[in-house]
């Protein structure tokens, strides 16, 4: 369903006349709050609430390295691969979906305690 929030805002802002780059920085800002909100409470289940601000976080970590990874494959793909642009985004929204997923699943909704848990924890003497 992200994807498709993705895909209609590209569609609609590439028809208006913005660049296939512009169009993508959009469209990924707007597929990708989307996403957090489908994956935390529907894909992985991840219902607490306290964890919100680690999840939120580790997304916005994962989100930026998929922004600039999605924008690069999609230049690479228009530029040196000579495809159009649909072709291009479809094929670099393949390679971030996987990516993504696996280390959302992995990382991001895992219910593993964040790295200042950790910190705190080491600081205290507290086991780990």
């Amino acid at each position: 369903m992200s994807a498709a929030v993705d895909y209609a805002v590209f569609s609609v802002l590439l028809f208006s006349g913005l660049g296939a780059l512009h169009s993508q920085m959009v469209a990924r800002i707007a597929g990708g709050v989307f996403s957090f909100a489908l994956n935390k409470h529907w894909s992985f289940d991840a219902k607490s609430t306290g964890a919100v601000i680690i999840e939120s976080r580790r997304f916005l970590l994962l989100y930026g390295f998929s922004y600039v990874l999605a924008l690069g494959l999609l230049y690479t793909f228009m530029e040196w691969g000579s495809l159009s642009a649909y072709p291009a985004k479809i094929l670099a929204d393949i390679a971030c979906f996987v990516v993504n997923f696996l280390v959302m699943k992995r990382y991001v909704f895992s219910g593993r305690d964040g790295f200042t848990a950790r910190l705190r924890r080491l600081l205290s003497g507290e086991p780990n």
